[in-house]
C-alpha cells in the first residue's frame, strides 16, 4: 500500500514535564517477563500519560513483499485511516517515531522489533496535537521497550545451540492455552499440533568417553540436523542436556510422523565428529486443548521411556501405543524427569 498524499509532517510543540510517571511506568514495564505483558504494559503506560490519545497495536508479517495481511492487536480497527497501516508497513527502521497528521487528528506512528522475528508490531497513537514532551516521552518508553525484547530474545536462547530454551518451552505452552489468533491459518479437522522429545541415546557414554567438550560438539550437530530436518514452521527447543523439544504445528498424524522418522534415519545416518554414528529416540502426543501442557508432556515422556525401554532409535507416539495396549491413558501427576 502506498503513503497517502493527505499524510502530512507536523511540528510539535513544547508540553509539561512528566518525569514522575516516566519511572513509574518504567519500573513496571521492566517486571514483565514476556512480551505480551511487555507491550499491554507499555500500551496502558502510555494511554495513561497521554491523556487523551487513542492507541493502536497491528501486528503484520515482517516481510514486506507478503500481501497485505494484519491483525489489530490492540484498539478500535475501525477508527484506524488504512492510510496509517500502509505507512507503518514502509517505516526502514525500528525505533523512528513519525508524526503524521490525517484529518482533525496526529498520528505517531512507530515499528516495533519482535523477539518472533517474523512478525512486526506497527505501535500507532492518535490525538489532536502533540507537545514536544509527549513525543520526547512516546520515543523513550519505545527505546526502554525494545531493548528490553533484545533481553527477553536473548534469555530464551540456548546459550550451546542457540535453539529456544526451556523458558521459551514454558511461555509457549502457557500461549497454547489461549485462544489462536485471527491470522492464523484455517486447516481442516484432521490436522492438529503434536509436542515431542527427542533423547540421543547413550550420550552420557560420549562424555565419559570422550570429554564435555566433544559431547557439546555432537550436541550442536544434533541442533543442526533438527534445524534442517524439521519443518519451517516447527519449533526446536533444548530442554536440558540431551533432550530436545519440538511443537510440530497443524500437522496430520501420518505427516508427523513421516517428519520425526525422518530425523530419526538423519540421526541414524550422520557420522558425528570423533564418536561416529548415534542414534536418537523420539516420543511424542498431541497438544489438544483439552489437555494440559504438563500432561502433554508427560504423555510424550512416557512414549520415549517405552522407546528407550524396548530398543532405542525409534520414534512411538503416546496415543498408537494407547490404541495397541502398550500404554495406559492415565495422566502421571508430578514432575517430569527426562533421561
Amino acid at each position: 500500500m502506498t503513503q497517502s498524499p493527505s499524510l502530512n509532517p507536523v511540528k510539535i510543540r513544547p508540553s509539561p514535564d512528566l518525569a514522575h510517571e516516566v519511572v513509574q511506568s518504567i519500573v513496571i514495564l521492566t517486571e514483565q517477563r514476556d512480551q505480551r505483558s511487555l507491550i499491554q504494559s507499555l500500551i496502558a503506560s502510555l494511554s495513561e500519560m497521554l491523556a487523551g490519545a487513542e492507541s493502536w497495536l497491528l501486528d503484520v508479517p515482517a516481510e514486506l513483499d507478503e500481501p497485505l495481511e494484519f491483525t489489530v492487536a490492540h484498539g478500535r480497527a475501525t477508527a484506524l485511516p488504512p492510510e496509517i497501516l500502509g505507512f507503518g508497513r514502509q517505516l526502514p527502521n525500528p525505533d523512528e517515531l513519525n508524526a503524521y497528521e490525517h484529518g482533525e487528528t496526529v498520528y505517531q506512528v512507530i515499528r516495533l522489533r519482535d523477539a518472533e522475528r517474523d512478525r512486526m508490531q506497527v505501535l500507532v497513537l492518535g490525538k489532536a496535537d502533540w507537545a514536544e514532551a509527549e513525543r520526547l516521552l512516546l520515543r523513550g518508553m519505545t527505546r526502554v521497550y525494545q531493548n528490553f525484547v533484545e533481553l527477553l530474545y536473548d534469555s530464551e536462547k540456548d546459550t550451546l545451540t542457540g535453539l529456544y530454551n526451556r523458558r521459551k518451552l514454558e511461555t509457549k505452552l502457557k500461549d497454547f492455552g489461549l485462544p489462536p489468533p485471527a491470522i492464523r491459518r484455517q486447516t481442516d479437522a484432521k490436522t492438529t499440533d503434536y509436542l515431542a522429545i527427542l533423547d540421543l541415546d547413550r550420550f552420557k557414554r560420549i562424555n565419559d568417553n570422550y570429554g564435555h567438550l566433544i559431547g557439546d560438539e555432537v550436541l550442536l550437530t544434533f541442533a543442526n540436523i533438527l534445524r534442517r530436518t524439521l519443518r519451517e514452521d516447527d519449533l526446536i527447543f533444548r530442554y536440558g542436556g540431551e533432550e530436545f523439544v519440538t511443537l510440530l504445528g497443524e500437522a496430520t498424524e501420518d505427516s508427523v510422523a513421516v517428519v520425526l522418522e525422518r530425523v530419526r534415519r538423519n540421526v541414524e545416518a550422520h557420522d558425528f565428529p570423533m564418536v561416529g554414528h548415534l542414534t536418537v529416540s523420539i516420543g511424542y502426543a498431541h497438544l489438544d486443548r483439552h489437555s494440559t501442557p504438563l500432561d502433554v508432556l508427560d504423555k510424550a515422556d512416557r512414549a520415549l521411556y517405552f522407546a528407550k525401554e524396548n530398543g532405542r532409535n525409534q520414534v512411538c507416539e503416546f496415543e498408537r501405543l494407547v490404541r495397541e495396549g502398550k500404554l495406559d491413558d492415565i495422566t502421571h501427576d508430578g514432575s517430569i524427569e527426562l533421561f
